[in-house]
């Protein structure tokens, strides 16, 4: 569930209501890329806050019982190379579920700066829907800026090509 509504998002894009589902896919992925360069999550009022706060401690409380079982499970592994990997995977999880509750838990409301910042990105996500922009009548393309890597940059594990 957005932060934002949809009526103000449709509005700021000037677009049409038939656009309704691709802008809400999009005003979503804005604000999760805000919420990923902010890392915390943005609520859209105060008793949101405080129910995504609790939701961060119980989060918290299954991650390290789920950790705790991976970790138990892994010991019965014979393979030493294996039981090492089982071991990352687990602390691997341990670690997201940590940075989820963390940002959860320093949430905050949104505010008009946070508003309309993802209303930059929704627009832009909504106008340019490539990642490059082929010139009119020419044989050139431009990179776009903020393109699928900004969005997928956060969720990198490892560096990569």
């Amino acid at each position: 569930m957005s932060a934002i509504s949809i009526e103000v998002a449709i509005d700021h894009l000037r677009a049409e209501d038939d656009d309704r589902d691709l802008i809400q896919g999009l005003l979503d992925a804005a604000e999760e890329a805000a919420c990923n360069f902010l890392a915390r999550r943005v609520y859209a009022d105060a008793p949101a806050m405080v129910a995504g706060r609790a939701a961060a401690i119980e989060l918290r409380a299954q991650s390290r019982v789920s950790y705790s079982e991976a970790v138990a499970t892994a010991g019965l592994i014979y393979d030493e190379d294996d039981r090492l990997s089982a071991v990352e995977i687990a602390e691997y999880g341990l670690k997201d579920a940590t940075t989820q509750s963390e940002a959860m838990s320093l949430g905050v409301v949104l505010t008009p700066a946070i508003q309309a910042a993802c209303l930059l990105i929704l627009g832009h996500l909504y106008t340019n829907r490539e990642d490059v922009v082929a010139g009119a009548g020419t044989m050139t393309a431009v990179a776009l800026p903020q393109g699928s890597r900004f969005l997928l940059a956060p969720y990198r594990v490892q560096m990569g090509v």
